[in-house]
C-alpha cells in the first residue's frame, strides 16, 4: 500500500510541476495592423431590399446605392477621422422599407486597439474587429436599422 502512495506522490508532484503558465505578461503591440485608409465596403441590412428596383435584392447596401460610402483613416498618432454617408430608412409595408442615401457626416476621435479589436472610443460606433484587412463593425440592429458595417483596408 506504501508503494502505491508513494507513486500515486511522485506522479502527482510531476503533474502539477508541469502545468506552469505559458502565458507573459508581456503583451505585444499589434496596433500597427490597424493604421491606414478604409472604403466602406459593406452596410448590411438583415433583410434584403431592392432599393434600385433592378430585380436583384441585396442585403449589402452598397450593391443598391451608388451613393453610399465612407473613409475611414486610422493614424498612427492614436487618432482617426471617418467621413460616413447615413442611411435614411423608412418603413413602407412588411419587410419593405424606403432606404436612401442621407447626409455625409465627419467624426473624429481617438482609438486604442488590443489582439483583433478596434475601439474608436465613441459613442456613435460600436467597437470593430479586424480580420485580415477588414474592420467589421456589428451593430446588431433589426429593420429599419443596420446589421453591420464592414470597412476594407486600402
Amino acid at each position: 500500500m506504501n508503494k502505491y502512495t508513494y507513486f500515486f506522490f511522485i506522479s502527482l508532484v510531476m503533474l502539477l510541476s508541469g502545468c506552469s503558465s505559458d502565458d507573459s505578461d508581456d503583451e505585444v503591440d499589434n496596433s500597427a495592423l490597424v493604421i491606414g485608409t478604409y472604403n466602406l465596403t459593406e452596410v448590411n441590412v438583415n433583410v434584403a431590399q431592392d432599393v434600385n428596383e433592378d430585380g436583384v435584392s441585396s442585403n449589402n447596401m452598397l450593391d443598391e446605392l451608388e451613393c453610399l460610402n465612407g473613409i475611414l483613416i486610422i493614424s498612427d498618432n492614436n487618432t482617426w477621422t471617418l467621413d460616413l454617408v447615413n442611411l435614411d430608412i423608412t418603413s413602407v409595408t412588411g419587410d419593405f422599407y424606403a432606404i436612401r442615401c442621407g447626409r455625409t457626416n465627419s467624426f473624429t476621435g481617438k482609438w486604442s486597439f488590443q489582439g483583433s479589436t478596434l475601439n474608436l472610443n465613441a459613442t456613435d460606433f460600436g467597437t470593430m474587429t479586424l480580420n485580415n484587412l477588414v474592420l467589421t463593425e456589428g451593430i446588431n440592429e433589426n429593420l429599419p436599422g443596420v446589421l453591420n458595417r464592414k470597412f476594407t483596408k486600402q
